[in-house]
């Protein structure tokens, strides 16, 4: 009998491609195709000696090379099997980060038609001061119902073509970074418009995720509703992470929400996302930081159900570790649900990303501003002290402070007046129509106009006093 011997040329995944930004200081897997039983090695210009391995029989290889510190040079990797060879070059060692969520990170840096990026222009103009060092793979794969193994994209130097249709929350993410950091800076950016959270992960993920049968049970109607297949569960996870999984990187920002708003139970869904995501990529405490959804009115300005949903997202950063939410209260718009202020967004999370997963003093305290204690008198005053504020609480306009409510123990919340106390860390809020409160709430409707924040222009996020259901 004779045995048919698969002959496959020698490819690399397309993350290997020239301009790559390798994660510095670190064991970076590099992979491929090729003759099954083949040997294959993989030589890089920073190393004396190449790693070889053998090829699978399913056609795939994979090796893992040691990565030094960013040394501002442009670096190659060879790739031989028999007479076979690729090379990749102008690699750059540095710091990776991979870009995820729905609209809000997709929005490129020149704006969604007639909704604009702040700053966009000026950005543009100045892409060439950091072409080299910002760098991008943008991830265009369609949706699979099984795993991809590879992805259509490739790196390119973000000159001023390239920034212009770039995520903007990740371009300014890594155009300030590298400026801090002083070393080349790598997005992947993987985000997908309109994408719940379930086709982010397996449906494995999803029915381990602690939900009640009610909640799974609403979660796979989606597949029986045509007109919302595209959200199926892990449709994104298998044609947009799968593929990439294992790629060195220094940590995760996530900007996604709106599509899931109403779900109760997103908080043990993100949870179990980013769980999976830290398994698959080998590493337990991978840095997610992810943003919270802005304040849009949602079809009704005073509803309640985006605080409620933030009120979940922020519960991920008490849940796993090295995860740590951005607060957008202060940029949203009533009636645009992609805000402008991209910039504003990514230097929040540049700001947690130095402190936490760097080490850099940023020289002020951003860490989350939430209720310590809340006090209320027999004369209608109600004091909130809140924690990490630096006795530098303030409104973030030149307006008064505006957010607040109150209720008496009918539970009807009035609009009510707030002013910073002496100690800059303590806020006395009243409500002429409740003389009695009972209740105090911040930024608790889909969209108020909310304005509290610290100096440094961190905003206060949404909170509440009572756990009413409304």
């Amino acid at each position: 009998m004779k045995t048919l011997l698969l002959i496959l040329t020698l490819t690399l995944s397309h993350l290997f491609s020239d301009h790559a930004v390798f994660q510095q200081d670190a064991q970076a897997p590099v992979w491929g195709w090729g003759t099954p039983g083949a040997e294959v090695s993989v030589k890089a210009s920073w190393n004396k000696k190449a790693v070889k391995t053998k090829v699978a029989a399913d056609g795939s290889w994979r090796v893992v090379i040691a990565t030094p510190k960013a040394d501002g040079l442009s670096h190659s990797i060879v790739v031989k099997s028999g007479k076979e060879s690729l090379s990749v070059n102008d690699i750059a060692l540095g710091e990776v980060w991979i870009c995820s969520g729905q609209s809000n990170m997709e929005m490129p840096v020149r704006g969604f038609g007639f909704q604009e990026v702040e700053g966009a222009t000026e950005a543009i103009m100045a892409a060439p001061e950091t072409a080299s060092a910002v760098r991008v793979f943008d991830i265009k794969t369609w949706k699979r119902s099984e795993p991809e193994k590879d992805v259509d994209a490739a790196w390119e130097l973000s000159g001023p073509g390239v920034a212009a249709k770039t995520s903007a929350v990740a371009y300014f993410f890594a155009r300030r970074l590298t400026k801090s950091i002083g070393v080349p800076v790598g997005i992947i950016v993987n985000a997908w418009g309109g994408s719940r959270i379930e086709p982010w992960m397996t449906r494995e993920t999803i029915e381990g995720a602690g939900l009640s049968a009610e909640e799974l049970a609403d979660i796979y109607k989606i597949k029986e509703d045509p007109n919302r297949w595209p959200e199926t569960p892990e449709l994104i996870w298998n044609g947009r992470v799968a593929p990439i999984v294992g790629y060195a990187a220094k940590g995760i920002l996530w900007y996604q929400g709106c599509s899931n708003i109403g779900q109760k139970c997103y908080d043990k869904l993100q949870n179990a996302m980013v769980t999976m995501w830290r398994k698959a990529w080998g590493c337990g405490d991978l840095p997610f930081i992810y943003a919270l959804l802005a304040p849009y009115e949602h079809g009704d300005a005073d509803g309640r159900w985006r605080p409620l949903f933030v009120e979940g997202q922020m519960r991920t950063a008490d849940a796993i570790p090295n995860a740590w939410y951005v607060c957008t209260e202060t940029i949203g718009n009533k009636t645009v649900i992609h805000p402008a202020q991209k910039k504003e967004v990514a230097d929040m999370m540049v700001m947690r990303a130095l402190q936490s997963v760097y080490g850099h003093d940023c020289g002020f305290n951003i860490e989350p501003t939430v209720p310590q204690n809340i006090e209320f008198g027999q004369d209608g005053l109600v004091k909130v002290r809140l924690s990490n504020t630096w006795s530098d609480l303030m409104s973030i306009t030149a307006r008064s402070i505006t957010g607040f409510e109150l209720a008496g123990e009918d539970r009807v919340f009035h609009l009510a007046t707030a002013e910073v106390d002496w100690d800059g860390n303590t806020l006395q809020v009243r409500c002429p129509e409740v003389p009695n409160p009972v209740a105090v709430r911040y930024a608790w409707r889909n969209w108020m106009g909310a304005n509290l924040a610290k100096s440094s222009g961190i905003p206060v996020p949404p909170f509440r006093s009572d756990n009413w259901e409304y």
